[in-house]
């Protein structure tokens, strides 16, 4: 009650103080007057009783601002007066404000931009139930450099029943990807293979129907299928009663049992499927030959631990390993088992990017702090003449500082205003770009915006915990910048400034110190990040310069996968042969194309070992006989078409038939690790297009360059070619070079794929330049954020050394006066003013050159072809900013060396 009446009370005194205050006017008049009639009436004069009254009293002002001082709500009385009185001084000094807001929000709404995509991506609790107990399960073989692999499938079932850290087992797989023909054109649709307790895992209800049931996900199940919400609203046009109809499904029905709600993000960073099948397990938990993988996430019970869960995996299936038939005893040897957070695992190799991007936008918001604060040193100077009037006046050295923090608070907020519009402008950008368009060739704003973390990347958005984020860096900037200027402007000796003439006030040598400090600090910091910039520009242009082993120029692919076939979703080989040697017909008869050609892998797409080969005919695969490798079906023009050299032998021809000896293309590495290099005309024994216990001889006819596959920086692998026409692939991809712009053929690449069979839809339409572009999508972000960055870092810096040496010059502007009377030239003051700029500016690239050497190591797995000392990136990044920084402090200087002598004297 005595809180809820001293409130009412505070809101009346805010809401009604001219009143208020009249009536106080009013009770001490009252009371001067009651105590002179009492004087008079003991034989004073009016005048005397008056004045002695007054005396007693102790000055009015003084008693009216205590008893201010005792009102409920005084305090927020005090901070709109300190506010209204900041508002002021900001529109008088307009110049000083613009530059200090510009610069805040510039520093603020970057670091907003990439704390939200940090936050997103990495802090942000996944949308699943309890989503930090969620743990994902995997294998790797350090040997090999192999990480994150999926396991065995019998290893997933014999998990569910037999390990205790757990309290499910779920997982899924993903080479689902088919036709779904029917309500209108063919749509190729990507799909994924889940356990029954798949979505119960992960605590998703399906928005209509059901989830899958055990017995449905057993190998011979019925045919069921789940849709995503995206393809039940463009396909089926959001029908409600789609539960229980048929979809169909690479020639196949399906029966649509259940819509997943449209919240639901798959928890795979690499795909979000449009439909889920059953997983088709066995009961069986032995493993044999042929076996399928699967990705594994689990739900940790409370009381156990990630480490305990690990050893208790890397346990079970050291025990499993040791059940494995002859032929996978190789399998087991080295393996490692990995759990960890799900959250951890779909955000890898993201995390560092993402931790650098942030470290270099805070340095940013530092320098724009250190800048704003030597403009706030610099005004404390030139109001220091007003600072102790205000003080004689009776102002405390706390209310002073209190008024130039709000000040700077002012300054902050209005700041982060502005970096607030700069944050939400960037990420409804990045939505715009991450956004699904229908045109098969991005515009250039979608290329340059393209966030490449995945498919998380339009989850970023500002939230409350963003703008909570934001609103602490408006407290942390208020302090950075404003407290050292108030406690400086507040501390001065009230005599000796109110003595001292306004135009003649200089800053102390403690003050000048700590102003050249900040410029150091902010020098320094932009050297770090232009020394970190030159670095990855220079790793990125060493990525590009790689050899690839293709060329990429007037090339376009597209995709497309043979399934229709009512029998089992795959067409025979003979009808595959006649749609690859149609349609490479048909392309290259296309007017402007110059070669056309069809394989089974493009450059840059990542590999998958789908053979194994030994170079003695066995019977059966002995632990260390063979060797699993990539075999990749190609027709006979694809190495012209890609632009891979022949090094040795011959390309494959027409003569390369089905029913011919088997011939085979090998690359450099495969030459090289297997057979020394002297490859051609040798022989190895295969499985592909077969099975382990029926290998069939190829014979070496060629050696092509190595092609790179993942990544451009990646390390080649050996890779074997065959001909399309002996080993036909259901999963083919187009190549067509062109003579112009290959993006000018999408559409007639669709309809040529049409015209051979209308069923089948063509996907993944792109130049092989944008390829490639994707292959670096996320080194050229990280390029050119921390490039932008770091130029950003150098005009703010320049901006500094302007700021405190035009003001310097300023402050001395009598002192180079009397020095041109004294004889000096105007080129001596010139470089007077350049050599005192010469000190901190060296002593700022030093230790950031310092600093950069020590923080350098943090983007060492980032650089390509560069070390992290690199002399160049460090001398260009060193000269660069020495040179911005001295000629930002020579525009004050030749403004000094022009000062009016006459016009110095008559001011004075």
């Amino acid at each position: 009650m005595k809180l809820w009446l001293r409130f009412k009370g505070a809101l009346r005194n805010l809401t009604r103080k001219p009143q208020i205050d009249r009536q106080l006017d009013d009770e001490l008049r009252a009371y001067i007057d009651m105590v002179t009639d009492e004087r008079v009436a003991a034989g004073m004069s009016v005048a005397e009783a008056r004045r002695t009254a007054m005396a007693d009293f102790g000055g009015i002002e003084q008693v009216r601002q205590a008893v201010r001082n005792n009102r409920a709500g005084v305090r927020m009385d005090l901070l709109l007066q300190d506010l209204r009185y900041a508002s002021r001084q900001l529109l008088h000094n307009r110049g000083f404000a613009l530059t200090a807001v510009i610069t805040l929000g510039l520093g603020i709404g970057a670091t907003t931009s990439i704390f939200s995509a940090v936050y997103s991506l990495l802090l942000r609790p996944l949308p699943y139930h309890n989503s930090s107990q969620l743990v994902s399960v995997s294998t790797s073989w350090p040997k090999y450099n192999a990480v994150s692999q999926p396991v065995i499938a019998a290893d997933l079932v014999a998990a569910q029943s037999e390990t205790r850290s757990f309290e499910q087992v779920g997982g899924y797989s993903l080479e689902l990807e088919g036709n779904l023909t029917g309500n209108g054109d063919p749509v190729r649709v990507a799909g994924a293979r889940v356990t029954a307790n798949f979505f119960p895992l992960l605590g998703i209800v399906p928005q209509l129907g059901r989830a899958f049931l055990p017995n449905e996900v057993i190998s011979g199940g019925p045919p069921v299928i789940l849709l995503s919400d995206q393809l039940w609203r463009q396909k089926f046009n959001a029908d409600a009663r789609v539960v229980g109809k048929a979809a169909v499904l690479d020639g196949k029905e399906q029966t649509i049992i259940g819509v997943l709600p449209s919240h639901f993000s798959f928890p795979d960073s690499s795909i979000e499927p449009d439909y889920y099948a059953p997983a088709g397990l066995k009961r069986d938990t032995t493993v044999s030959v042929p076996f399928f993988v699967m990705y594994v996430i689990a739900r940790l019970r409370p009381e156990v631990s990630i480490e305990q869960a690990q050893a208790e995996m890397q346990a079970f299936f050291e025990a499993r390993g040791r059940t494995y038939p002859a032929q996978m005893a190789g399998i087991p040897t080295g393996r490692q088992m990995v759990v960890e957070p799900l959250q951890r695992h779909l955000t890898g190799d993201d995390r560092k990017p993402l931790l650098i991007l942030l470290a270099s936008v805070a340095a940013v918001l530092l320098i724009a702090c250190t800048n704003v604060a030597n403009l706030q040193l610099a005004r404390a100077v030139s109001r220091q003449h007003e600072t102790a009037l205000r003080g004689a006046l009776g102002a405390s050295r706390f209310r002073l500082i209190r008024q130039s923090l709000v000040e700077s608070l002012l300054l902050s907020s209005l700041g982060v205003a502005l970096g607030l519009a700069i944050a939400f402008l960037t990420t409804s950008l990045v939505h715009l770009a991450g956004a699904p368009s229908g045109s098969s060739t991005p515009s250039q704003v979608s290329e340059l915006l393209r966030l490449p973390f995945g498919k998380v990347s339009t989850a970023i958005q500002i939230d409350g915990w963003v703008l909570a984020f934001t609103i602490g860096l408006t407290l942390l900037t208020t302090l950075l910048f404003g407290l050292a200027p108030a406690v400086s402007g507040a501390r001065k000796d009230l005599r000796n400034a109110l003595q001292t003439v306004a135009l003649r006030i200089t800053s102390g040598r403690e003050q000048r110190l700590f102003r050249y400090g900040l410029l150091v600090i902010e020098v320094g910091l932009g050297v770090v990040l232009l020394i970190s910039a030159g670095l990855l520009v220079r790793s990125f242009v060493n990525v590009l310069r790689y050899d690839t082993g293709f060329d990429p120029s007037n090339t376009l692919t597209g995709a497309t996968i043979l399934r229709d076939d009512q029998a089992n979703g795959a067409w025979p080989q003979e009808r595959m042969r006649s749609f690859s040697d149609q349609l490479v017909g048909k392309l290259q008869g296309l007017p402007g194309v110059q070669a056309a050609a069809i394989t089974s892998l493009l450059p840059l797409e990542p590999t998958y070992p789908n053979s194994s080969i030994t170079f003695k005919e066995t019977k059966a695969d002995l632990p260390g006989t063979y060797r699993i490798l990539t075999t990749t079906s190609v027709t006979p023009d694809y190495f012209r078409v890609v632009g891979t050299i022949v090094l040795k032998g011959r390309p494959f021809d027409t003569g390369d038939r089905g029913g011919m000896p088997l011939v085979t293309i090998v690359n450099r590495t495969f030459a090289n690790q297997f057979l020394a290099g002297d490859a051609l005309g040798k022989r190895f024994y295969t499985n592909v297009g077969g099975s382990a216990a029926h290998r069939i001889p190829a014979t070496i006819v060629g050696i092509v360059d190595d092609v790179k596959h993942g990544a451009l920086e990646g390390e080649p692998q050996p890779e074997a070619f065959v001909p399309m026409d002996q080993i036909p692939a259901s999963r083919m991809r187009m190549a067509v070079r062109t003579l112009s712009d290959p993006r000018l053929f999408a559409n007639a690449l669709r309809q040529t794929v049409t015209t051979v069979d209308r069923d089948q839809p063509v996907f993944d339409i792109q130049t092989m330049d944008q390829r490639v572009s994707d292959a670096t999508a996320q080194r050229r972000l990280i390029m050119l954020l921390i490039a932008c960055f770091a130029l950003l870092a150098v005009v703010l810096s320049a901006v500094g050394v302007y700021g405190v040496f035009a003001y310097s010059v300023t402050q001395r502007r009598y002192e180079m006066g009397i020095r041109l009377v004294l004889g000096a030239s105007r080129g001596g003051l010139l470089r007077l003013v350049v050599i005192q700029a010469v000190r901190p500016i060296t002593l700022g690239c030093v230790v950031g050159a310092g600093a950069a050497l020590i923080l350098s190591k943090l983007i060492a797995s980032l650089l390509f072809g560069v070390t992290p000392r690199d002399a160049v990136s460090f001398a260009v990044a060193l000269a660069l900013m020495a040179i911005v920084a001295l000629l930002a402090s020579a525009i004050p200087a030749v403004q000094a060396a022009r000062t009016d002598l006459a016009s110095v004297l008559r001011s004075e």
